[in-house]
Order: structure tokens, then sequence, then C-alpha cells
């Protein structure tokens, strides 16, 4: 945070105005309006009485402290998220770049950053353009995680960029950073956290970490059977494709939600320039984006904070999909079709 932000913070929290703050310091109020706004700061003289009076540092009010909490991470997430829904990808990504001047050695809010700057850009960015611009900056960020001593943080950094790399053909500087990652860990701590929830009788916050748990290993079952589906079909094993495919519907389905259910079948379909399946698919799977808030009904997401409203989120997944469509050769096969052409007037 910067001394702006640790004034008003400090001030809300104690319950104090500007008015207030500025009558015991012997100032105005418009001048504490200022430093709030980061306009003025306050004179050096009255840095150690401002201290006192917020109850606490000075190497807090100045902004010395070289570590992030959590909490402020979560914080510059959540700032930049807003700010992504309101102003747009554009205003987002500069408030991205002065963070990160604050704060360039931190890893964990490195990796943060990079990774929200990618999520920004699918589902908020306007043109192609733009993508290339936020996810060149996003590797770069990655790339300096990476280097970082918080070696938590430069692994998940190492593995979305070398995630990044795959995706951009760059094969030898992928395999390069996967050398560097450690093998998977059997120990699961929140295995251990849900048992001491269920023997101190908290059912309730066991019954969600295990809705997490169950929820983040189906969604890795379903990737591995969708990539799994997709070797079939290069190999020439399409009946062992859609088989797959079945399968992982199934898997799917206690989400409730078709977008889930019908991934891996239409992998299945576009892997075979099957134009007419796909299509059909296709529309299934943008329908269902339409709908999101029947996944709010899971039997899975009970104990869930999810919030009610705005699905505009869900929506822009349909956009981006079409748009990833237009750009990558595996999908030219469907761009000349007229019911394509409507799918991407209807969604986009």
């Amino acid at each position: 945070m910067q001394m702006k932000d640790v004034i008003r913070q400090k001030r809300r929290e104690y319950g104090l105005t500007q008015e207030q703050v500025a009558d015991r310091l012997g100032v105005t109020a418009p001048a504490v309006n200022k430093w709030e706004s980061g306009a003025t700061y306050p004179d050096v003289s009255l840095l150690a009485p401002l201290a006192r009076l917020l109850r606490t540092d000075l190497n807090t009010l100045l902004c010395f402290r070289e570590e992030l909490t959590k909490e402020d991470v979560a914080g510059y997430i959540y700032e930049v998220t807003k700010l992504a829904w309101t102003e747009g990808a554009g205003s987002a990504g500069e408030r991205i770049r002065e963070i990160v001047k604050e704060y360039p050695s931190n890893g964990e809010l490195l990796y943060q950053m990079g990774t929200m700057l990618r999520g920004i850009s699918i589902i908020t960015a306007n043109t192609a353009e733009e993508i290339r611009e936020n996810s060149a900056y996003a590797a770069e960020l990655y790339r300096q995680a990476a280097e970082c001593d918080d070696v938590r943080a430069a692994d998940y950094a190492r593995y979305a960029l070398a995630s990044m790399y795959i995706q951009e053909g760059e094969y030898e500087k992928a395999q390069n950073l996967i050398d560097c990652l450690p093998e998977e860990n059997a120990m699961d701590k929140r295995q251990l956290q849900i048992s001491i929830l269920m023997k101190q009788k908290e059912y309730k916050e066991a019954a969600r970490l295990l809705e997490q748990s169950i929820s983040a290993s189906l969604q890795k079952a379903n990737l591995q059977l969708n990539l799994l589906a997709d070797a079939a079909v290069k190999e020439g094993d399409t009946d062992r494709a859609w088989k797959l495919a079945e399968y992982s519907g199934k898997v799917m389905e206690i989400y409730g939600w078709e977008y889930f259910t019908h991934m891996t079948a239409f992998t299945v379909a576009a892997g075979e320039k099957d134009a007419d399946r796909s299509i059909e698919l296709l529309k299934k799977m943008l329908e269902s984006l339409e709908d999101a808030e029947d996944i709010r009904k899971s039997i899975l997401f009970v104990h869930a904070e999810m919030k009610d409203g705005d699905t505009s989120a869900w929506k822009q997944m349909g956009k981006n999909l079409l748009m990833s469509m237009e750009r990558e050769e595996e999908f030219a096969f469907l761009r000349d079709r007229d019911d394509f052409r409507e799918l991407v007037r209807k969604y986009s």
C-alpha cells in the first residue's frame, strides 16, 4: 500500500473523520483529504503525531515494510478485479503496473498479478492485440516471480509460464521450466484439516473444504479426459475418443451445467473435423453460458460462498471461445459455415 492508503485505512479503522484528524493535528480537513488522495504528503513534522493518532508506527505509515501479507495481496486482487469490470482491461492493466512497481520483488504478488492480467484479458479485453500485449507482460511477471526467494510462488510462476510456452510452441523453454518443478506432493494437508474439523464437529466448514477438494479433483479429471480424448483422435482411435467423451460428460454431470458435460465431446468432434456435430455441441455450450446460474444449484456447491447477480463473466467465456475459434487454424473448417457465422453474430 501507499501512504495515502495507510492513512485512509487506519483513519476508518478507528472511526475517525477527516475533520477529527485535522483538528488533532492542527491542519485543515482539505489537507487530510489531499493526503488520502495522494495529491500531497503530510509535513515531516506531522509524521510522528499522525502515526500515534492512527495507532501505528512510522515504518507502516511510510510503507517501509518489504513484505506483503496475504490480506494485502487479496486486497490488490479485489481492487484490480473491480477496476476491470468498471473501467475495462486497459485501466486494470495500468493499475497492475503501478502495483508491481511498488513491490517489484514480491513473488506472490508478481505471480498473482500476472494471473490476474491473463484472466482479465480473456474476460474483458476488446482486441486480439490487447490480449497479446497483456499476455506478454504477464509472462514477464511470471519470469520475475520465478526468480524470487518465495519457493512456492516461484514454482507456481514456472508452472504458469511453462503452460504459456506450450501454447506458443516454445517446447524447449517449457521443458526447462518443467524440469525445475518438484514432483507432485502426495501429502494433502487439506485432508488433515478436514479430519480435524469433523472430529471437532465443525461439519459445515468440513463440508465446504470437501466441496472445494472434490470440485478441484473433478476439474482436473475432466481436463485430463479431454486431453486423453484429443490424443485418441490424433492417434486415429475415434471410438475410444468418443467413449472418453462420454465418461467425461458423466463425471461432470454433478455440476448440473451443460458447458462442462459437452466440452470433451466438442474437442473430439472438432478433432474429427465433423462440422455438423461440432456446431451442434458448440450451440449447446453457448446456450448453457446464458444460463450459468444453474451451476449454483449443484449439490457440489451447497456450502460455497457464491455471489448472486452478474453472469456477464460466463457470457464473456462464449465470446472468447468464438474469438479463439476465429483465430486458431484447427477451427478453420467451421468459419465459412452460415450456422457458425450466425453463432458469432448472436454471441459476440
